[in-house]
């Protein structure tokens, strides 16, 4: 067993993250390293010093001072905590601001997802965004201009060194160069409601050559195509990272759709393995096996069969065993039924996926009339419903949104949130490899300090108490 920690300042992944560990292990040595000693100090002094019928007073007059001593524990606490002061600020402008950087990327937190615009490539490759996953191209550098849409949300990307509030209103800026291919975790490090626990996403950071474009969906022009529901295009990647079940990923990892879509998944490879596609039946799809950085490959099928919990995994033997696998819900028209109450609106939120066909039936419960609308991209109104009374419309969501509402606009009580995404919430990832115990140790270093000052202050005072109750038989001079 070793203490070593699993990631060390030479395999970060990116500068802010090299300087952010490089830092901290020297504080971490450091401390470490002054703590042991005051320590072991302590526990000397106590050892040589403490009253025993044995102990002789020094000849001639006691010494109460030593200006060596005051000199040495004054002046050596104030250089190295002027070193660690020196070594912070001349870290943290590197930390905050790049020297230079190629692209800018707007990075947009909304409730519950993280939303990422960058900038137009051409005349021809315009508008380019996409939603929970960043792609970057290894070697390139970033600013980040980080906002918020709603509430205030914090982007944190811990493997990158990446922490940085996204507050509505307000562009605040950071950076990011990513030195290794890979895909690294983010999260939402402020509590921003009910969905915070799902804001999640990922950066993916892509070997030079792979794209014609250093950042943006891979490969190509723009974000999957979705106009009339019928030609979905689904990026589709595996990933030698952890995801959702296990050490290695596919991504997504949930799929969901209505019934009659048609639906082109564009698999890539850019990893390091083989790997291979394949679907359970009812849609019984086998792809073909793609090497490291082969050109993408499309699987396309229709969404007839409304199945939930269909399977996909890599069928290279033994990648599904270790999480390179995922679940496509296919649903057919439904009924839902809305109502409005004098505590609000229920259900306050809806997670469909594209083409999905609802028959909506809105009651109104209340004592007072309600505007009931679907905002854009739909913009579907049911108009007035008055007390008492139900409206029913059939709806097909063909186009995808993050943020669209439904209800009465002219009340926040009775609004709620609507999703159409291709892609379905996942279960968080499983927590990282556990590195260097940092507070394990801090602890346990602690615990045996007080344990061994306890023991010795009982041991002492027993010694004291019995020298009281017998005195040596000689007075020293």
């Amino acid at each position: 067993m070793t203490l070593m920690p699993s990631a060390s300042a030479v395999e970060a992944a990116s500068p802010v993250q090299r300087a952010i560990l490089e830092l901290f292990f020297i504080i971490l040595i450091l401390s470490l390293v002054i703590g042991v000693l005051v320590h072991v100090v302590l526990l000397l002094a106590v050892k040589w010093y403490r009253d025993r019928p044995q102990w002789k007073p020094p000849k001639g007059l006691p010494r109460t001072h030593d200006r060596r001593l005051e000199v040495g524990w004054t002046i050596g606490p104030v250089v190295i905590l002027a070193a660690v002061a020196i070594l912070t600020m001349a870290a943290l402008p590197a930390i905050e601001r790049p020297p230079a950087y190629d692209y800018t990327i707007q990075v947009i937190g909304a409730q519950w997802v993280w939303l990422f615009q960058y900038p137009d490539w051409n005349d021809t490759v315009t508008d380019l965004r996409s939603s929970r996953t960043m792609y970057v191209e290894v070697g390139k550098t970033f600013l980040l201009e980080v906002t918020s849409r709603d509430v205030i949300h914090s982007f944190y990307v811990p493997d990158l060194g990446i922490k940085i509030d996204a507050v509505p209103g307000i562009a605040n800026t950071f950076w990011v160069r990513v030195d290794r291919p890979g895909t690294f975790t983010i999260n939402c490090a402020e509590f921003c409601g009910a969905g915070h626990s799902e804001m999640n996403g990922e950066v993916v950071a892509f070997a030079p050559g792979t794209q014609a474009i250093p950042y943006g969906p891979p490969p190509s022009a723009g974000p999957p195509p979705v106009s009339d529901g019928t030609g979905l295009i689904i990026p589709f990647e595996f990933k030698e990272s952890p995801g959702a079940y296990g050490r290695w990923s596919i991504n997504p990892s949930r799929l969901q759709f209505g019934q009659g879509i048609k639906v082109t998944l564009r698999v890539y490879n850019n990893e390091t393995a083989p790997h291979q596609f394949r679907m359970a039946e009812p849609y019984p799809i086998i792809g073909e096996v793609l090497d490291p950085n082969d050109p993408p490959s499309d699987i396309t099928f229709w969404t007839n069969e409304t199945t939930p919990g269909i399977e996909y995994w890599c069928d290279i033997a033994g990648h599904k065993e270790i999480g390179m696998f995922g679940i496509l819900n296919v649903t057919g028209p439904r009924n839902q039924d809305i109502a409005l109450t004098p505590a609000g609106i229920s259900p306050a939120f809806f997670d469909l996926g594209p083409g999905q066909t609802l028959t909506i039936t809105v009651r109104n419960q209340d004592v007072v009339s309600h505007t009931f609308e679907i905002s854009a991209p739909y913009g579907i109104s049911f108009g007035t419903i008055s007390a008492g009374v139900s409206v029913t419309q059939t709806v097909t969501f063909n186009a995808t949104t993050e943020s669209a509402t439904f209800g009465d606009p002219g009340d926040p009580r009775f609004v709620g949130g609507l999703r159409v995404s291709a892609i379905g919430f996942t279960p968080a990832p499983p927590p990282p490899p556990r590195g260097f115990p940092v507070l394990e140790v801090t602890f346990a270093l602690v615990g045996i300090a007080g344990g061994a000052a306890v023991w010795l202050n009982v041991k002492l005072s027993g010694e004291a108490k019995r020298r009281e109750e017998m005195p040596p038989e000689e007075e020293f001079e």
